[in-house]
């Protein structure tokens, strides 16, 4: 029983408490907070702390080999499709984590304070944080014009390391907008996600190599000797590289892990990203430091462009959002207040992704607080009889443990006691808990603790999980219930049409024997003679061949999938931007520029059909007996699509045949109007281009000119056959 008596037992007054850094106390040397995902470093070599405790140093370390895994998993999925329930759990846990930490920080700048989505209070929040960054870097400058060295490193071989450290995240640029605009997206957010994934493209360079910010960065790390295996590959992870701080995986995880699950955690995803492209001081000074010891500035440099808050990529995080907040109020899809939190949530995410302590380094700080008090009132009060949970007060306290074996383990024993003494505390309200009252003015406990210890005991009472509930139902719990926006309409369906990711069973294909590609002589199918019903489920799942190959960031960095890229761009209706950059460009187009779906879509409006609100309802399930060819061909197409790794050449070449189909589409007058067909038109010569580019580059290899013409073939050789009539 745990009561009065033994909560005055434990924070009785005492006159000189040690220093604690708290969260708005900021060490002599800390790891810069920087608000872009690509530039964010935490620079170990620099860091002036204490060293943790066992029991923290325990749970780092499994945290680290956890997030390692991971890492090279998420990047290589189709390997590993059994991580998935693991991959959503630790998704859940890092969210869970993201909200709690916000309860340890500063009020007055917390996007938690927009109690209701209203735009131009988000846009007056980023704001203030421009300012707050401007301020920041003008009074770094006048440091620096007075003398000041550099604060980031102080040597070249600091400089390096700082990079090095930095490879894990920025090899991972973007990858939270990897997955979110595919065709499996529904159909009635796909113009946000549109504007969304644009950003991501942008960060690959748009399909031009030589502005991939991955190989960018892969490039600086070379330019000063920084020789390190590839990104996506399992000894990248290896201890003997030296990058062996968990804050810097659990970093670059959170990136990869929120971007499996684009329709669960839509919402979430366009919070992050907002965090991410907001302006950076980090990025300020690296830029400025650099030079500094011979290095080029140059990546840095493209941030602070690129992340402007007026056309760059922050102005359109915010409009993402906005937009996103607009359809769910006018359709009622989401409640609007849950899908706000929601956005919230996914900022707190990665704001707890960029800080260097977590919740477990408060918890700690909080019993070392509780000890030394009690410590103190230990022999004044021997004879207490009170205990916490199942053990006497003395007990607790008459011994505190001295050693790392002891250590590990009693704190979170301690914790977990003190969490569960109703009346005194009540997890997750501070307001509710008796021990917060009797610690305030006129409570018989005032003055037992400082106003910053008191806030610490506040904050830890209020990121509390409620008793019984697992990582996930206390996340839903917390921003107001669980809900997916792929299973919003149909809930009870698993398959590749509306679920992402999953790997279902493939068809298999055999290896053609000639590695000569020769397009075949246009499709022929009498005007009158197409049947609707066997064109659409083709038409709309060819639009998803080559999306899931750019999903992991530093496995684009090939010439083969930036050309990839580039056909992407055109099927999914971006402007061709020449040698720049569209940014908000491509938002405020005034012209008409249509992707495969919405020609679909279309198709179904002129002939009367009802508008589908995803794939699913064009495709049908794959176990219903009375599914056409098309539907089975077109589940085919997607579960192939659904393993990039193993199936990339020959999805191109999937893909080179279905072009010979949106050209007969495009020639059909009775299917698009005059204004779609021209769309149309314009974006197969892009794709031909880009066809013929990729062809160029398969030549070098005979194998996999074979398995660019297998697929072709056995595509075109389908479309015959289900869509000519003899």
């Amino acid at each position: 029983m745990f009561n009065l008596e033994s909560l005055l037992l434990i924070i009785v007054p005492v006159s000189c408490f040690l220093y604690i850094s708290f969260p708005w106390r900021k060490p002599r040397f800390s790891f810069p907070t920087w608000s872009n995902a690509s530039t964010t470093s935490h620079i170990a070599i620099l860091t002036d702390e204490k060293p943790k405790s066992p029991r923290l140093e325990r749970k780092r370390q499994q945290r680290m080999r956890h997030f390692k895994d991971l890492y090279h998993k998420v990047q290589n999925l189709e390997r590993f499709p059994e991580i998935l329930p693991q991959v959503r759990e630790t998704l859940l846990s890092l969210l869970e984590q993201g909200l709690r930490m916000a309860k340890y920080k500063d009020r007055s700048r917390s996007i938690l304070n927009i109690a209701t989505f209203d735009a131009s209070r988000l846009q007056s929040f980023i704001q203030d944080i421009q300012l707050d960054v401007g301020l920041e870097f003008e009074a770094y400058m006048r440091r620096r014009e007075l003398g000041g060295g550099p604060e980031l490193f102080k040597s070249f071989e600091e400089a390096c390391m700082f990079l090095k450290n930095s490879a894990p995240w920025n090899y991972t640029d973007g990858a939270w907008l990897a997955r979110i605009h595919q065709v499996t997206t529904p159909f009635a957010f796909r113009g946000v996600t549109k504007d969304a994934w644009q950003i991501f493209s942008e960060e690959l360079g748009d399909g031009d190599l030589e502005k991939n910010h991955i190989l960018l960065y892969k490039e600086l790390l070379q330019s000063v000797g920084v020789d390190l295996p590839n990104g996506d590959s399992l000894d990248f992870t290896h201890p003997r590289h030296g990058i062996e701080d968990e804050t810097i995986w659990r970093y670059a995880i959170g990136q990869l892990l929120i971007s499996v699950f684009p329709n669960e955690f839509l919402p979430e995803i366009l919070g992050f990203n907002l965090h991410y492209e907001q302006p950076a001081i980090g990025v300020l000074k690296a830029n400025k430091e650099l030079p500094e010891f011979g290095i080029s500035p140059y990546y840095y440099a493209l941030h602070i462009s690129i992340d402007n808050a007026h056309s760059g990529h922050c102005a359109m995080a915010i409009g993402n959002i906005a937009h996103f907040m607009e359809i769910v109020q006018n359709t009622g899809i989401m409640d609007p207040q849950t899908a706000w939190r929601r956005v919230q949530a996914g900022y707190c995410l990665g704001q707890s992704l960029d800080d260097r302590d977590t919740v477990d380094d408060y918890e700690d700080k909080l019993v070392d607080i509780i000890c030394k008090k009690a410590t103190i009132a230990t022999k004044i009060h021997c004879t207490s009889r009170a205990r916490i949970g199942k053990r006497k007060l003395s007990s607790w306290f008459s011994a505190p443990p001295s050693s790392p074996k002891d250590d590990d383990g009693w704190k979170d024993e301690f914790l977990d006691a003190l969490a569960d003494s109703k009346p005194w505390i009540c997890r997750g309200d501070s307001s509710k808990s008796l021990l917060m009252r009797e610690l305030g003015w006129k409570g018989r406990m005032f003055g037992a603790f400082t106003h910053v210890e008191t806030e610490l005991l506040r904050n830890w009472i209020d990121s509390l999980r409620p008793h019984g509930k697992d990582m996930g139902e206390a996340y839903w719990g917390l921003v107001g219930g669980y809900q997916s926006l792929e299973k919003t309409f149909d809930p009870s369906r698993h398959d590749a049409a509306v679920s992402h990711p999953t790997f279902p069973a493939t068809r298999t294909w055999s290896l053609c024997e000639t590695n000569d590609f020769e397009p075949k002589s246009p499709i022929q199918i009498h005007k009158s003679a197409v049947e609707i019903d066997a064109l659409l489920p083709l038409w709309f799942a060819h639009a998803g061949l080559l999306e899931n190959i750019i999903s992991s960031p530093y496995q684009t960095i090939t010439p083969l999938v930036s050309n990839c890229l580039q056909i992407l761009r055109a099927e999914k209706g971006y402007k061709s931007v020449g040698t720049g950059i569209a940014c908000m460009d491509e938002q405020h187009w005034p012209g008409y520029s249509p992707d495969l779906v919405a020609l679909g879509l279309e198709m179904m409006k002129n002939r009367g059909l009802p508008q589908p609100t995803c794939l699913g309802d064009i495709i049908g399930r794959p176990e219903d007996e009375n599914l056409n060819d098309s539907g089975r061909f077109s589940h085919d197409l997607l579960g192939w699509a659904q393993h990039p790794m193993i199936n990339s050449v020959f999805l191109l070449g999937l893909a080179r045949a279905f072009l010979d189909l949106e050209q007969w589409v495009a020639d059909n007058g009775e299917l698009l109007g005059r204004r779609e067909r021209l769309c149309l038109s314009e974006m197969i010569q892009r794709k031909a281009t880009g066809f013929e580019t990729c062809w160029v580059e398969l030549k070098r290899d005979g194998l996999r000119c074979r398995e660019f013409v297998t697929g072709y073939d056995l595509g075109r050789a389908e479309i015959d056959r289900l869509l000519v009539l003899g």
